[in-house]
């Protein structure tokens, strides 16, 4: 009787259990297995690489950074010295949240809602609802007025795809003198949870006001087992909506999806192949973020920027495009970030050995925008390098910039402070004496950025 039961258990193990030797594996399978594999992490890419994102911050609380970014900053890379950030982590997965939105006069200020799949659900603020302020409540996929009414009037409701919110505040400030003004708007936000209106309470508020990097940057994406687990338990936090469907179904087969680890549920022989899928999927990220390189820096004068952030539907790739190059980044409609490591001719920005860059702009063509714009330097390491003049951007807000008698601007970055007949420090980014990147930010862009028919500026050599 004894063995009888084994050769049952047997029997049902072989049902149930995958093959454990590669070699059971047909070339049909391996290719079925690997393409699971290489989906599973597009898909799942911007989701995971949000999740790391979010845990660096503490929940419920409003986050707001009150100084200007330097070259001490290092919490994300490509920090900017236009804004200062406010950053909230909110679950709605229960309990819609009540954000209160600052009156800012003329002052840009926005709030930009991203939900756990990296999709940038709504804005508040300046270009979306205006200055003018108020109340605004976040809720979850699943929220229903009727059996969870809001405690508190509201001047718009604004519904998340899933629990998951990343609310990133983003405040206009000009300058060191400036920024009283601008800390004293992020003082005016707030959060509550909706079953605490009838309370009185709110989201506890943090103020960093001095550089504070213990947030750390998060761990890379490894295309390798481990990922899958992770997939799978963030998954299961943020499920996947109605449009994803076709895709959950299609990956859980070999035991991937939320709430699933196919470590504990496939052979040895199928991690390899879903492995090698995850590779060919990073392979694939890659190559679509180098052509959307090549592709833009040939149509817009060697300035790259990537199109349809923010606004991915079912085109997982380019959500994980986007993911890998700037999770949080603002749909273009709100702003763009076209930056570029090449000059003109093609060849790689350095200001070694004496080199000077003119970045061109022709009269009446400077980035045309409600909101502002600026052209920031960075290190190969993305971060801020430090300078004489402790200038890390300059733009339409920058004091004594000065434009040519045809009306046209030309910004001169270089190591060392350019001549009388170039301004001097007037029209100056100051550069390193090697290699670097030059980020442009236009914010609330006009309509001939975003059509395509405004020019990017040329930077050319001129030493």
């Amino acid at each position: 009787m004894r063995l009888r039961h084994l050769l049952v258990i047997g029997a049902l193990m072989a049902v149930v259990a995958p093959a454990t030797a590669s070699a059971s594996l047909t070339s049909t399978q391996k290719k079925a297995i690997q393409k699971v594999g290489s989906d599973s992490y597009i898909y799942g890419y911007g989701p995971v690489y949000m999740q790391r994102n979010v845990t660096r911050f503490p929940a419920n609380m409003v986050v707001n950074v009150q100084y200007l970014a330097t070259e001490m900053t290092r919490t994300v890379v490509k920090p900017n010295s236009d804004t200062l950030y406010s950053i909230i982590i909110l679950n709605v997965g229960t309990d819609p949240v009540i954000v209160h939105a600052p009156s800012s006069g003329s002052r840009y200020f926005s709030f930009e809602l991203l939900d756990g799949h990296t999709n940038v659900f709504g804005y508040i603020g300046t270009r979306a609802t205006g200055n003018s302020g108020g109340d605004y409540a976040i809720v979850g996929p699943n929220w229903n007025a009727s059996t969870t009414p809001l405690g508190k009037s509201v001047k718009g409701i604004i519904r998340s795809h899933t629990p998951c919110v990343w609310v990133v505040g983003r405040t206009l400030v000009d300058s060191e003198a400036d920024l009283p003004a601008a800390v004293a708007i992020q003082d005016q936000i707030t959060a509550q949870k909706n079953s605490k209106v009838g309370a009185g309470e709110y989201l506890p508020n943090f103020n960093l006001t001095t550089p504070n990097n213990a947030l750390g940057t998060p761990a890379d994406m490894v295309p390798n087992a481990a990922y899958f687990k992770e997939f799978g338990t963030v998954m299961a936090g943020q499920p996947p909506i109605a449009a994803d469907s076709k895709t959950i179904t299609a990956i859980a087969k070999y035991g991937v999806g939320p709430g699933l680890d196919p470590n504990k549920t496939q052979s040895a022989a199928v991690m390899a192949e879903l492995v090698k899928g995850a590779k060919a999927g990073q392979a694939k990220i890659d190559v679509g973020i180098e052509a959307q390189r090549k592709a833009s820096a040939k149509k817009n004068n060697g300035w790259i920027l990537f199109d349809h952030v923010g606004d991915y539907g079912t085109d997982y790739l380019t959500r994980a495009i986007i993911a890998q190059i700037g999770v949080g980044a603002n749909k273009p409609v709100e702003s763009i970030y076209p930056g570029t490591t090449h000059d003109y001719a093609g060849k790689v920005l350095n200001c070694g050995a004496g080199h000077v860059y003119k970045i061109h702009f022709n009269a009446g063509q400077t980035p045309p925008v409600d909101g502002f714009w600026s052209v920031s330097m960075y290190a190969d390491d993305q971060f801020f390098i430090a300078n004489p003049i402790n200038r890390f951007a300059i733009g339409d807000r920058t004091p004594g910039l000065t434009r040519n008698s045809d009306g046209s601007l030309d910004i001169w970055v270089s190591k060392g402070q350019p001549s009388a007949a170039r301004r001097g420090i007037k029209n100056w980014l100051p550069a390193p004496a090697t290699t670097f990147t030059l980020v442009m930010r236009a914010y609330i862009p006009r309509a001939s950025i975003l059509n395509g028919t405004w020019k990017y500026p040329k930077i050319t050599k001129v030493v």
